[in-house]
């Protein structure tokens, strides 16, 4: 079976590319080229971005990127963890970067670096294996760089309601309540009575459609990754027109931080509070938002009995979240990390959610 390769580029890169691609194949490599396919301005970060996933994931065992300079294609590809690119524009350089760095994917600059030479480029680099030895421990030591940075980055914020004795519920629900009891040779043994949506609290789909997903069938890749806070003023509804005024291309998870927040401060409910309008979670819907949290105990507004805007965003398999505090949260993106308990065939669950700043 032959060795995969990983190959991308932006217009700059294009014609490198395209002259080296049946070079390697010639070298006895399978190629895959993932664009860009024409010389028509393109943004090299997404291209590169997807060739480096492609290389960390084993679906490629290397990969070779082309721009003008190679500069911003090695800046991108550094940044993907597991990443060792190496920018080459000589046979030594090559050869070094592979031999010593074990690099895995290869940068080369359409604009300064002829056929010729690039063909010796990529023959070395190919034909190069890494040495190990003394370079092994090196290479171990820039993966404990990567740890250390994805563990050491970033504030923490708990967006997370506190549960506790008689705080704001929704009206009609059973006020939540502690019982401690004391056994012999124990300090405290906690039961509680709560509903399924009290504090932060996602929502399933069978919450309001019947035969819908319960808590525990939910994905956690909706409820874990890159998140945008929204900060959103004034009147009672957050509307089409709204929304449509926030840059929301690419996003989605999604928070919305209203003036809501300060009714989470009081255990009296407020049946005023900032609610979604149906035309909201379409647009959300049609943005591909999959995960949106609110600052209050429903989406929906109060004197509704159908539930409309759960229906829509729940329908198109959104994961609603409600009662998050956003009030200390400033608008911009988060990792996010949103763990309900895995209630079976539950239409809700309590969550701890969390934001760590990128």
């Amino acid at each position: 079976m032959k060795e995969r390769i990983v190959i991308s580029s932006d217009h700059a890169g294009f014609d490198l590319k395209c002259h080296l691609k049946p070079f390697i194949e010639g070298l006895g490599y399978e190629v895959e080229d993932i664009g860009t396919f024409n010389k028509e301005p393109v943004d090299y970060p997404e291209y590169t971005f997807n060739a480096a996933q492609k290389v960390v994931s084993g679906q490629c065992s290397m990969g070779i990127v082309f721009c003008g300079t190679g500069q911003g294609d090695a800046m991108v590809a550094n940044k993907v963890p597991g990443i060792r690119a190496a920018l080459c524009w000589n046979e030594f350089t090559a050869r070094m970067s592979r031999a010593h760095n074990n690099a895995n994917m290869l940068v080369l600059g359409g604009w300064v670096t002829g056929y010729k030479v690039a063909e010796g480029i990529v023959r070395v680099w190919l034909a190069t294996r890494f040495e190990g030895g003394r370079h092994e421990r090196r290479i171990g030591q820039i993966g404990e760089i990567e740890k250390q940075m994805r563990l050491s980055r970033g504030k923490i914020y708990d967006i997370t309601q506190t549960i506790s004795p008689g705080m704001l519920s929704w009206p009609g629900e059973e006020i939540v309540a502690f019982n401690k009891v004391e056994y012999e040779g124990v300090s405290s043994l906690t039961h509680f009575v709560l509903s399924a949506h009290t504090g932060t609290h996602v929502d399933a789909q069978t919450h309001i459609i019947s035969g819908g997903k319960g808590t525990d069938q939910l994905d956690l890749e909706q409820l874990t990754g890159l998140a945008r806070v929204c900060h959103l003023q004034g009147g009672h509804s957050i509307d089409r027109t709204l929304l449509s005024n926030r840059s929301l291309d690419g996003v989605s998870r999604l928070l919305l931080r209203t003036s809501n927040s300060a009714l989470l401060e009081t255990a009296i409910f407020n049946k005023d509070y900032v609610s979604l309008t149906e035309d909201a979670a379409e647009y959300l819907v049609e943005k591909g938002i999959k995960f949106l949290a609110l600052d209050y105990l429903s989406v929906d507004k109060f004197d509704t009995c159908m539930y409309p805007v759960h229906r829509i965003l729940l329908n198109a398999g959104v994961v609603i979240v409600e009662s998050v505090n956003l009030s200390s949260v400033p608008a911009s993106d988060y990792e996010m990390l949103c763990l309900p308990l895995k209630l079976e065939g539950c239409d809700g669950a309590p969550a701890r959610v969390i934001l760590r700043t990128l």
